[in-house]
């Protein structure tokens, strides 16, 4: 057993025991592996990432916009500024700039007026709408200028077309200042080049004035079924005087020409690219590195041509095959970022997925050992930061639970699954042990693969749920899987750490039915009529929640389905089908049962009047809980993890992190009554306290003594001035002890040492 504070600094809190929050972004909680630190380690993790330089902070420096398609969440990284280093911090202190969280399928940062500052560039149905960077130093902002940038087809004027799957790049093809727009036209194949015509209308690079100036960029084009690359290829339908190359033959299908019926029955349509401009030969007219939405690799263009007159020419199809060809598994993605603050850009790559792809080790850096104006680059590594962060494949769900026995609160992190060529996903729960104290908590991932569960058949998307099911005083497990079943582990241990053992594989309720609640069973233990026997609450993809009433007794667990949509929730979006609810244990606020809970969009839900009322519905407080998200797919623990009295918070995120929250809350409600304050002896405690009144006892008074959750465990009445307590049922940890009455009220807080 670990050493617990023999005495914590008690205080006097005017007002109940409650939730209330103010939970701020804390990423100094230690977190280390192997001895080795996490330095990001609450950075929520990476996995589909789409890179851009942005002084974000307006500093000087450039920072790192990042923004991860596999939660359609923005990740900022400050840049430090160190020459020759790669230098960043993680902070969350951005997260909710608009328009942050309204950006979706794809985000590139580019200077289009030329201030100094990167605008956005994002998808709107059908093409593209940019925000304005107006920040000053300390303060970014931004502001819509264009909902759906248009371009002249030549003759037709319509948005600019690019799909939600493609990666369109913006960059001064022409060398003129301002900002061009190549992107894959919709029926694939070839490269748009769209040129920008503000300098030449206006003398100023600060207007979005956009013509095809060719359809067929570089004369190339993918093939349809392949990412082979045909050069000296051209379309028939070009828009006139396009700007040229060589002397190449034409293709003999005109695509633009076809009707609507044959362009259905043609198999050539687009399906999804990336492209990145930038100069590989330092011949001022710009190459490409292409990537494809079936293939792991990135293809080289090399542009033979003049800046007017642009001519792809030759081809490496293993880019870099002069070093480490970057492999994805599929849809490769490349972004020119100087990474080490030297001066020259070098090259990141990451998959332009959503799924199916590599999620752990999947952003590659290259450093560039050339100039900026003809790079070389070099493979660093594979995991570039999220080596540095707590990162779990796709997806992680922190469920709280104290496998050692010491009192000090652990965490489980399970996730989605980990990517495996073929499209399997072993799912594995992430042991994360609390190694520090009971005012300083710290952690220690001690193992990737908890209890060897993924051998366990169960599959992908295990969720677990701790509880005494069995009335032997040690917590089972119950683990949900993607296929909405549950399975139930016994807990053999004979010690203090728990072990666990499959005991009933597809659980079945009271009628020897096996439970299945759709898809992505998300379950909850907890006691939610008060009769002493946890029952079972289940969160799943559709986003409502399932309620199994424990009609069995305390050593034998049976489920009754109540009710398949407990207190009429549904956390799912009006634009989404799919909820994914994750819930959190219900915790106490003010005496009052409350609840908050993981979405599909990433916001957490905050629902209350739930006692008494578990047949109707429940009040929606908060749809947006403390302006937290981190991402889709988010899952919520909370607990007082530095025994101030206040619930923390531990965000997961289905890009495989998760973030830590310290409440920051004030209790300030109400006026204490002087001399009310009460003292506990011994404290520590191992099997009794005596609770002694400071003020003068009055009749009425009680005794409630609450666990780190807020949750009420034991309650009995003060019967005199000195009150003695049992406390042999409580397990070792930290607790409060309040004490109330007519207008006392007053807490303490007591250590449980076995």
């Amino acid at each position: 057993m670990k050493n617990v504070l023999a005495l914590l600094i008690s205080l006097s809190i005017p007002a109940a025991l409650s939730a209330q929050f103010d939970l701020v972004p804390n990423g100094s909680i230690p977190v280390t592996e192997n001895g080795t630190a996490f330095d990001m380690a609450w950075g929520g993790g990476l996995n589909f990432c789409q890179v851009s330089p942005m002084d974000i902070d307006q500093d000087g420096d450039d920072d790192l916009f990042i923004f991860d398609r596999s939660g359609d969440k923005v990740v900022t990284l400050l840049n430090g500024g160190t020459p020759n280093t790669v230098d960043y911090t993680h902070t969350q202190d951005f997260d909710n700039v608009y328009p942050f969280n309204e950006l979706h399928d794809w985000a590139l940062a580019r200077d289009y007026n030329c201030d100094g500052k990167a605008d956005i560039f994002t998808y709107s149905l059908g093409g593209a709408r940019i925000f304005k960077n107006i920040s000053t130093p300390g303060n970014p902002a931004f502001v819509l200028m264009d909902t759906l940038v248009r371009s002249n087809y030549v003759p037709t004027d319509a948005n600019l077309y690019i799909t939600s799957v493609d990666l369109p790049d913006m960059a001064d093809i022409d060398g003129d200042g301002d900002l061009d727009i190549l992107t894959f036209s919709i029926f694939g194949a070839f490269v748009e080049y769209h040129k920008n015509l503000s300098m030449e209308l206006y003398g100023t690079c600060d207007s979005l004035v956009y013509e095809v100036a060719n359809r067929c960029f570089g004369y190339f084009s993918e093939n349809f079924n392949t990412n082979a690359i045909h050069l000296d290829d051209t379309c028939t339908n070009n828009v006139p005087n396009p700007e040229f190359g060589n002397d190449i033959q034409n293709l003999t299908l005109d695509l633009y020409n076809m009707t609507p019926l044959e362009r259905s029955f043609d198999d050539r349509a687009h399906a999804g690219s990336t492209i990145c401009v930038l100069d590989l030969d330092a011949n001022e007219a710009m190459d490409l590195l292409l990537g494809d939405i079936s293939y792991p690799y990135i293809v080289g263009l090399w542009n033979d041509g003049t800046p007017n007159a642009n001519h792809m020419a030759s081809q490496d199809t293993l880019f870099p095959v002069y070093d480490v060809p970057y492999d994805s598994q599929i849809f490769a993605g490349s972004f020119y970022v100087d990474v080490n603050n030297d001066g020259k850009r070098d090259l990141l790559a990451s998959p332009n997925a959503g799924s199916l792809s590599e999620n752990f080790t999947s952003f590659w850096y290259y450093l560039n050992v050339g100039t900026d104006a003809a790079p070389v680059f070099d493979f660093q590594q594979n995991n570039i930061f999220q080596q540095d962060m707590i990162d779990l494949g796709e997806g992680a769900y922190p469920v709280l639970f104290d496998h050692n026995s010491d009192g000090l609160m652990d965490l489980i992190v399970a996730n989605f699954g980990y990517f495996v060529a073929g499209g399997n996903y072993p799912c594995k729960l992430a042991l994360f042990e609390n190694t520090g104290s009971a005012t300083q908590p710290e952690f220690t991932l001690v193992n990737r693969d908890y209890e060897n569960l993924s051998s366990s058949g169960i599959g992908m998307a295990m969720y677990p749920a701790f509880g005494d099911l069995d009335g032997d005083g040690d917590k089972d497990l119950i683990i949900g899987d993607l296929q909405g079943r549950m399975h139930r582990f016994q807990n053999i241990s004979t010690g203090p750490v728990a072990d666990f053992q499959l005991l009933s594989p597809n659980i079945t309720d009271a009628g020897n039915i096996t439970i299945d609640v759709g898809q992505f069973a998300t379950p909850v233990l907890f006691d939610m009529d008060g009769d002493g026997l946890l029952d079972l609450t289940v969160g799943e993809r559709n986003g409502n929640l399932g309620y199994y009433h424990n009609t069995g007794t305390a050593a034998v667990a049976e489920w009754t389905l109540e009710n398949d949509s407990l207190g009429g929730l549904d956390v799912a979006e009006w634009w989404n089908v799919t909820g994914y609810s994750t819930p959190f244990a219900f915790f106490n606020n003010l005496g009052e049962r409350e609840l908050v809970i993981g979405s599909e969009s990433g916001w957490l839900h905050h629902y209350g009047n739930i006692d008494g009322n578990l047949t109707g519905t429940f009040t929606l407080i908060d749809s947006t809980f403390q302006s937290i998200r981190t991402g889709k797919r988010t899952a919520v623990a909370l607990y007082d993890f530095n025994a101030d009295g206040d619930l923390d918070g531990v965000v997961g995120n289905y890009r495989g992190g998760v973030s830590f929250y310290m409440n920051d809350f004030t209790q300030s409600v109400g006026t204490a009554v002087p001399g009310a304050l009460f003292s506990i002896a011994p404290n520590p405690s191992s099997t009794q306290v005596i609770v002694s009144m400071g003020a003068e006892w009055r009749a009425g008074m009680q005794v409630r003594i609450l666990n780190a959750l807020g949750q009420e465990v034991m309650r009995v009445p003060m019967t005199a001035q000195n009150t003695m307590i049992g406390t042999e049922a409580l397990g070792t940890g930290v607790y409060l002890v309040e004490v109330s009455g007519q207008n006392v009220l007053a807490v303490e807080r007591l250590v449980v040492k076995k």
